[in-house]
This record gives structure tokens, sequence and C-alpha cells, in this order.
């Protein structure tokens, strides 16, 4: 009886929207940090700095003012990014990124958050995620204490698109119809979720 009412209690909160007319854009990763696992084929970093570029103009697009912690190839401290973040109001920040392992066969797409302001984001941003790009496994919203989480003062959420490790899931983040798949979900739950 009380797992069945949690979860519905958090079903109702996590439909919740919060008012907001900017988001934070982090690419995660950049310049000397590539991102990943040592050995691993696919630079994190760029793919990236891709999605949140197209994200950025999808954004724009649906009249939201964006802020992106890095708009090319450069090194942004962790405690920078917050504070880019931490900066503005009426803002969510959305950090994008990919995921490794040393498995191989390790795949999906998952979203974390840590505050619980965070959470409706999250949950819009992983479902319209699992829709709109198929074929891919359902690793869940799960809260983490992340660096750019935690300290975020504003609702923020880390999106880790696919795992770049995968052959398959590796190979299709390298098609950039892909790639604007995935800033077109995270765009459509954004704009949902204001």
């Amino acid at each position: 009886m009380f797992a069945r009412s949690a979860f519905a209690s958090f079903l109702l909160f996590a439909t919740s929207a919060f008012a907001f007319n900017t988001v934070v854009i982090d690419p995660g990763h950049g310049g000397k940090d590539r991102g990943g696992i040592p050995g691993q084929r696919i630079s994190e970093k760029d793919l990236a700095l891709d999605v949140a570029r197209r994200l950025r103009s999808d954004l724009r697009d649906a009249g939201l003012r964006t802020v992106m912690t890095r708009s090319r190839d450069t090194f942004v401290s962790l405690q920078d990014r917050v504070a880019i973040a931490n900066a503005q109001r009426n803002a969510v920040l959305v950090s994008i990124h990919f995921n490794a392992a040393t498995r191989g066969s390790a795949s999906g797409i998952e979203t974390y958050y840590f505050k619980s302001a965070a959470a409706p984001l999250a949950a819009k941003i992983q479902t319209r995620l699992l829709k709109n790009v198929s074929n891919e496994e359902n690793r869940g919203v799960k809260p983490h204490r992340y660096y750019v989480l935690r300290k975020s003062r504003i609702p923020a959420v880390l999106v880790e698109c696919g795992f770049l490790t995968n052959n398959r899931e590796g190979a299709r983040c390298l098609i950039a119809a892909h790639r604007q798949r995935l800033a077109d979900a995270i765009a459509s739950a954004v704009e949902s979720a204001r």
C-alpha cells in the first residue's frame, strides 16, 4: 500500500511545472577533458557540444533565452559551470553527456537530478528521449550527487544520451540526424516543463 501511494505521489510531483525563461546548457567536458574512459575511441566532449548547440537552436526557436557554459572546445571547471548557472534567474540547467563503461554491452539513456525541484524536468526529459529515440534501454531517472547538480541553486539535470563504448550506440551517436533527435527530444521536454 505504501509503495503504491509513494509511486502515485512521485508521478504527481513529477508532472508539476515551475516557471523559467532561461536554460543554461552545459556541454560536458571540453578542452583537455575528453570525457569517457581511457582508450575510448569516440570523444565525448565533441558530441556533447554538438548536441548542446542543436539544443540551443531548438530552445531559441521556442522563445527561450539560452546560456552556454561553453560554446567551443574549451575546458571549463565544474566551479565555473556552476557559477554561470547560479548567475541566472528564472532558469534551469541541462548538462549534456554521453556515457562510457568498460563493459561494451552497457547501453541506454539515463537522466539525473539531485534537488527535488529538478525531478519533474528529469522525468520529462527521460520520457521524451525514450519516445523520440527508439531502441534505447531505459536506465531511468535517478538522484545523484554530481557537482553541477548539488551546487547549482537553480533546478539542474544531467542527461546521459547513450554509451559511446557500446558499438551500436556509439555508431548511432556519430550520425548527425541522431544527435538532432536527441536535442529535439530534450528541447521538447524542457518546453513542456515551463
